[in-house]
This record gives C-alpha cells, sequence and structure tokens, in this order.
C-alpha cells in the first residue's frame, strides 16, 4: 500500500468526524465499579483490622482480605461485560431476523 493512498484513507477518515456514542449503561457500570474498587477495599481493610482480627498479624490478615476484596470487584466487572456483550450480540441476532 503506498503513502498516498494511506494518507488519502487518513484524511477521509479524519474529515468525516464521526463520533461514537457510549452508551450510559456502560459508564454507570464503569464509574460505580471504579467506586467499589476504591471504597470496599479500604472500608474491609478498616474494618477488619479494627474489629475482626486481632493480634500482632491482625493489619496482614486485613490486607489480605482487602486485596480479596479487590479481586470481586475486577471479576463481578469482567462478569458484567462479559455478560453484557453476550446480550447485545443475542439482541443483533434477534433484529437481524426480524
Amino acid at each position: 500500500m503506498s503513502s498516498k493512498t494511506t494518507e488519502n484513507t487518513v484524511d477521509d477518515l479524519a474529515s468525516q468526524k464521526k463520533s461514537v456514542e457510549t452508551p450510559r449503561g456502560v459508564l454507570f457500570k464503569l464509574y460505580s465499579h471504579t467506586i467499589m474498587m476504591i471504597i470496599l477495599p479500604l472500608s474491609t481493610y478498616y474494618y477488619t483490622s479494627n474489629y475482626y482480627f486481632e493480634g500482632e498479624r491482625k493489619t496482614t490478615y486485613a490486607a489480605i482480605a482487602s486485596v480479596g476484596i479487590a479481586n470481586v470487584v475486577v471479576f463481578s466487572y469482567i462478569v458484567t461485560a462479559i455478560l453484557e456483550d453476550y446480550s447485545s450480540n443475542n439482541q443483533q441476532k434477534r433484529d437481524k431476523e426480524e
């Protein structure tokens, strides 16, 4: 492919100026999981280190619990994204059939 053709293609794409709108549901899920990723591990660490675990290693156990909660939040985001993609694919198939 020549550089002229590549330049023309890039110029054509830039001149179209089409913006892709992100659905509100996707942004809501992203923001809610971001907030959960901040609040849940910190609150888990605070709660477990002050009220649940005792002894010398209470901060270590609290940190492990906090990391576990962070992994749960990440896993829930991944599952939500997969289910959303699956439902949108099914919707597209139904639309094609009609």
